[in-house]
Protein backbone atom coordinates (compact mmCIF):
# COMPACT_ATOMS: atom_id res chain seq x y z
CA UNK A 1 0.00 0.00 0.00
CA UNK A 2 1.51 3.19 -1.14
CA UNK A 3 -1.16 6.15 -1.12
CA UNK A 4 -3.71 6.11 1.37
CA UNK A 5 -6.51 8.65 2.31
CA UNK A 6 -8.66 8.84 5.30
CA UNK A 7 -11.95 10.88 6.12
CA UNK A 8 -12.45 10.38 9.80
CA UNK A 9 -15.68 11.75 10.89
CA UNK A 10 -16.29 14.09 7.84
CA UNK A 11 -19.69 12.85 6.45
CA UNK A 12 -23.06 12.59 7.58
CA UNK A 13 -23.31 8.48 6.92
CA UNK A 14 -19.56 7.32 7.14
CA UNK A 15 -18.15 8.16 9.94
CA UNK A 16 -14.59 6.12 8.54
CA UNK A 17 -13.82 6.54 4.55
CA UNK A 18 -10.75 5.06 3.25
CA UNK A 19 -9.20 5.75 -0.13
CA UNK A 20 -6.17 3.61 -1.24
CA UNK A 21 -3.65 2.78 -3.95
CA UNK A 22 -1.33 -0.23 -3.52
CA UNK A 23 1.87 0.65 -5.65
CA UNK A 24 4.16 -2.94 -6.29
CA UNK A 25 6.13 -4.56 -8.66
CA UNK A 26 3.73 -5.68 -11.51
CA UNK A 27 5.06 -9.58 -11.66
CA UNK A 28 4.55 -9.79 -7.87
CA UNK A 29 1.53 -11.99 -7.92
CA UNK A 30 -1.42 -11.25 -5.49
CA UNK A 31 -5.38 -12.25 -5.03
CA UNK A 32 -8.74 -10.30 -5.24
CA UNK A 33 -10.30 -9.49 -1.43
CA UNK A 34 -10.95 -12.99 -0.01
CA UNK A 35 -11.42 -13.88 3.55
CA UNK A 36 -8.14 -14.56 4.99
CA UNK A 37 -9.56 -15.81 8.65
CA UNK A 38 -13.23 -17.13 8.89
CA UNK A 39 -12.56 -16.78 12.92
CA UNK A 40 -12.83 -13.93 13.28
CA UNK A 41 -13.91 -12.90 9.99
CA UNK A 42 -11.19 -11.27 8.16
CA UNK A 43 -11.26 -9.67 4.21
CA UNK A 44 -8.80 -8.83 2.59
CA UNK A 45 -6.24 -8.91 -0.84
CA UNK A 46 -3.54 -11.99 -0.42
CA UNK A 47 0.60 -10.95 -1.46
CA UNK A 48 0.84 -14.47 -3.11
CA UNK A 49 4.66 -14.37 -2.18
CA UNK A 50 4.75 -13.72 1.06
CA UNK A 51 1.11 -14.52 2.65
CA UNK A 52 0.27 -11.37 4.06
CA UNK A 53 -1.92 -8.45 2.95
CA UNK A 54 -1.73 -4.36 2.81
CA UNK A 55 -5.17 -3.73 3.78
CA UNK A 56 -7.93 -5.76 5.71
CA UNK A 57 -11.21 -5.16 7.15
CA UNK A 58 -12.77 -7.58 10.38
CA UNK A 59 -16.09 -8.53 11.09
CA UNK A 60 -16.42 -5.79 14.34
CA UNK A 61 -15.57 -3.32 11.93
CA UNK A 62 -11.96 -2.35 12.06
CA UNK A 63 -9.80 -1.72 9.27
CA UNK A 64 -5.75 -1.93 9.20
CA UNK A 65 -3.82 -0.77 6.40
CA UNK A 66 -0.34 -0.34 6.48
CA UNK A 67 2.16 1.31 3.92
CA UNK A 68 6.36 1.06 3.85
CA UNK A 69 7.80 3.88 5.24
CA UNK A 70 11.47 5.93 4.13
CA UNK A 71 13.57 7.75 5.45
CA UNK A 72 13.99 5.34 8.69
CA UNK A 73 16.26 2.90 7.77
CA UNK A 74 17.57 0.87 5.29
CA UNK A 75 15.48 -1.85 3.56
CA UNK A 76 16.67 -5.28 4.70
CA UNK A 77 15.13 -8.47 2.67
CA UNK A 78 15.55 -11.25 5.56
CA UNK A 79 13.39 -9.00 8.00
CA UNK A 80 9.74 -10.36 8.67
CA UNK A 81 6.81 -9.66 6.10
CA UNK A 82 5.00 -6.36 7.03
CA UNK A 83 2.12 -7.79 5.14
CA UNK A 84 1.75 -11.14 7.82
CA UNK A 85 1.84 -8.48 10.61
CA UNK A 86 -0.84 -6.72 9.11
CA UNK A 87 -2.84 -9.74 8.62
CA UNK A 88 -2.33 -10.77 12.51
CA UNK A 89 -3.46 -7.67 13.93
CA UNK A 90 -6.82 -7.84 11.66
CA UNK A 91 -7.92 -10.15 13.60
CA UNK A 92 -8.27 -7.41 17.03
CA UNK A 93 -11.33 -6.36 18.07
CA UNK A 94 -10.29 -2.64 18.66
CA UNK A 95 -7.55 -0.09 17.53
CA UNK A 96 -6.91 -0.34 21.35
CA UNK A 97 -6.34 -3.49 21.44
CA UNK A 98 -4.42 -3.02 18.15
CA UNK A 99 -2.10 -0.60 19.48
CA UNK A 100 -1.35 -2.77 22.79
CA UNK A 101 -0.10 -5.83 20.48
CA UNK A 102 2.11 -3.34 18.55
CA UNK A 103 3.92 -1.84 21.70
CA UNK A 104 4.73 -5.58 22.41
CA UNK A 105 6.24 -6.08 19.25
CA UNK A 106 10.17 -5.40 18.29
CA UNK A 107 10.16 -2.60 15.36
CA UNK A 108 13.38 -3.51 14.02
CA UNK A 109 12.29 -6.98 12.99
CA UNK A 110 10.46 -5.73 10.84
CA UNK A 111 11.08 -2.81 7.65
CA UNK A 112 10.29 0.97 8.41
CA UNK A 113 6.40 0.90 8.26
CA UNK A 114 3.31 3.38 8.46
CA UNK A 115 0.47 1.18 10.23
CA UNK A 116 -3.26 2.14 10.03
CA UNK A 117 -5.82 1.09 12.54
CA UNK A 118 -9.56 2.72 12.43
CA UNK A 119 -13.08 1.75 13.86
CA UNK A 120 -16.20 3.94 13.72
CA UNK A 121 -15.03 5.53 16.86
CA UNK A 122 -11.38 5.29 17.34
CA UNK A 123 -7.87 5.25 15.05
CA UNK A 124 -4.74 5.00 15.75
CA UNK A 125 -1.14 5.49 13.37
CA UNK A 126 2.02 3.40 14.37
CA UNK A 127 5.48 4.99 12.55
CA UNK A 128 7.84 2.25 13.39
CA UNK A 129 11.55 2.02 11.82
CA UNK A 130 15.39 2.81 13.34
CA UNK A 131 13.82 5.22 15.85
CA UNK A 132 11.39 3.16 17.63
CA UNK A 133 7.69 2.92 17.43
CA UNK A 134 5.54 5.38 17.82
CA UNK A 135 1.69 5.33 18.16
CA UNK A 136 -0.36 8.05 18.27
CA UNK A 137 -4.45 8.63 18.02
CA UNK A 138 -5.80 9.72 14.77
CA UNK A 139 -7.69 13.15 15.36
CA UNK A 140 -11.05 13.91 13.19
CA UNK A 141 -10.62 15.41 10.46
CA UNK A 142 -8.58 14.29 6.69
CA UNK A 143 -5.83 13.12 6.82
CA UNK A 144 -2.80 11.05 3.78
CA UNK A 145 -0.21 8.65 4.12
CA UNK A 146 2.29 7.83 1.24
CA UNK A 147 5.29 6.39 2.23
CA UNK A 148 6.49 8.98 4.62
CA UNK A 149 4.62 9.83 8.22
CA UNK A 150 0.83 10.42 8.02
CA UNK A 151 -0.05 13.91 7.04
CA UNK A 152 3.97 14.95 5.81
CA UNK A 153 3.31 17.50 4.22
CA UNK A 154 7.07 18.12 4.07
CA UNK A 155 6.87 15.38 1.33
CA UNK A 156 5.48 16.64 -2.06
CA UNK A 157 2.93 13.43 -2.39
CA UNK A 158 1.68 13.35 0.58
CA UNK A 159 0.93 17.21 0.75
CA UNK A 160 -0.79 16.50 -3.12
CA UNK A 161 -2.65 13.88 -1.83
CA UNK A 162 -3.83 15.67 1.11
CA UNK A 163 -4.95 18.44 -1.10
CA UNK A 164 -6.82 16.65 -3.27
CA UNK A 165 -8.57 14.77 -0.23
CA UNK A 166 -9.18 18.18 1.35
CA UNK A 167 -10.94 19.33 -1.94
CA UNK A 168 -13.28 16.73 -2.29
CA UNK A 169 -16.88 17.30 -1.93
CA UNK A 170 -17.81 14.20 -0.70
CA UNK A 171 -20.99 12.31 -2.18
CA UNK A 172 -23.86 10.97 0.38
CA UNK A 173 -24.83 8.00 -1.14
CA UNK A 174 -23.08 4.94 -1.59
CA UNK A 175 -22.20 4.37 -5.22
CA UNK A 176 -21.61 7.85 -6.13
CA UNK A 177 -19.44 7.90 -3.27
CA UNK A 178 -17.60 4.99 -4.20
CA UNK A 179 -17.13 6.17 -7.79
CA UNK A 180 -16.20 9.78 -6.49
CA UNK A 181 -13.15 8.14 -4.44
CA UNK A 182 -12.15 5.56 -7.08
CA UNK A 183 -12.01 9.08 -9.33
CA UNK A 184 -9.68 10.49 -6.82
CA UNK A 185 -7.65 7.24 -6.94
CA UNK A 186 -6.70 8.24 -10.68
CA UNK A 187 -4.91 11.29 -10.31
CA UNK A 188 -2.27 12.18 -11.93
CA UNK A 189 0.17 14.75 -11.05
CA UNK A 190 0.18 17.56 -13.73
CA UNK A 191 3.13 16.65 -16.02
CA UNK A 192 4.48 14.05 -13.66
CA UNK A 193 2.50 11.07 -15.23
CA UNK A 194 4.97 8.31 -15.89
CA UNK A 195 6.83 8.40 -12.30
CA UNK A 196 5.27 8.18 -8.66
CA UNK A 197 4.45 11.94 -8.27
CA UNK A 198 0.53 11.31 -8.64
CA UNK A 199 -1.84 8.83 -6.82
CA UNK A 200 -1.90 6.75 -9.47
CA UNK A 201 1.58 5.42 -10.42
CA UNK A 202 3.20 4.49 -14.25
CA UNK A 203 6.63 3.41 -13.94
CA UNK A 204 6.65 0.84 -16.99
CA UNK A 205 10.22 1.13 -17.13
CA UNK A 206 10.45 -0.98 -13.70
CA UNK A 207 7.16 -3.21 -14.41
CA UNK A 208 6.29 -0.64 -11.32
CA UNK A 209 3.26 1.06 -10.43
CA UNK A 210 -0.64 0.89 -9.01
CA UNK A 211 -1.54 -2.56 -8.96
CA UNK A 212 -5.06 -2.23 -7.29
CA UNK A 213 -7.28 0.15 -5.53
CA UNK A 214 -9.51 -0.32 -2.12
CA UNK A 215 -12.32 1.92 -0.55
CA UNK A 216 -13.67 1.28 1.99
CA UNK A 217 -17.03 2.84 3.90
CA UNK A 218 -17.62 2.32 7.51
CA UNK A 219 -20.95 3.20 8.95
CA UNK A 220 -21.54 4.39 11.96
CA UNK A 221 -23.35 0.63 13.10
CA UNK A 222 -19.76 -0.92 12.35
CA UNK A 223 -20.77 -2.14 8.98
CA UNK A 224 -18.10 -1.83 6.03
CA UNK A 225 -19.08 -1.64 2.60
CA UNK A 226 -15.41 -2.64 0.89
CA UNK A 227 -14.79 -1.95 -3.09
CA UNK A 228 -11.70 -3.28 -5.18
CA UNK A 229 -10.26 -2.49 -8.20
CA UNK A 230 -7.49 -4.26 -9.75
CA UNK A 231 -4.92 -2.19 -12.11
CA UNK A 232 -4.19 0.97 -12.30
CA UNK A 233 -6.78 3.28 -10.42
CA UNK A 234 -6.96 5.45 -13.96
CA UNK A 235 -8.21 2.59 -16.27
CA UNK A 236 -9.48 -0.29 -13.86
CA UNK A 237 -12.71 -0.49 -12.62
CA UNK A 238 -14.19 -0.89 -8.75
CA UNK A 239 -16.41 -3.49 -8.31
CA UNK A 240 -18.13 -4.65 -4.59
CA UNK A 241 -17.21 -7.22 -2.23
CA UNK A 242 -18.90 -6.26 0.80
CA UNK A 243 -20.60 -9.77 0.47
CA UNK A 244 -17.41 -11.33 1.88
CA UNK A 245 -18.06 -9.73 5.30
CA UNK A 246 -22.06 -10.02 5.42
CA UNK A 247 -22.48 -13.12 7.87
CA UNK A 248 -24.91 -13.69 10.67
CA UNK A 249 -21.94 -14.00 13.07
CA UNK A 250 -20.21 -10.81 11.76
CA UNK A 251 -23.53 -8.70 12.11
CA UNK A 252 -23.99 -10.14 15.75
CA UNK A 253 -20.41 -9.31 16.41
CA UNK A 254 -20.99 -5.62 15.25
CA UNK A 255 -24.07 -5.54 17.82
CA UNK A 256 -22.10 -6.60 21.04
CA UNK A 257 -19.58 -4.22 20.81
Amino acid sequence: MCTLLLWKNRHPVYPIIIAANRDEFEERPSTEPQRLHDRPLVVGGRDEVAGGTWLAVNETGTLVALTNRRGAGRHDPRKRSRGLLVRELAQLATPAGIAASLRELDPHAYNPFVFIAVDRSAGIAAHAGDDGLRIEPILDGVHAVTNWEMDERRHPKTRHALDIARALRLEREREPLAAQLHHALADHAPGEHGNDGGLCVHRPAEQYGTVSSAIVLLDAGGQANFYYARGHACESRISDASALLRTEDSASARVER
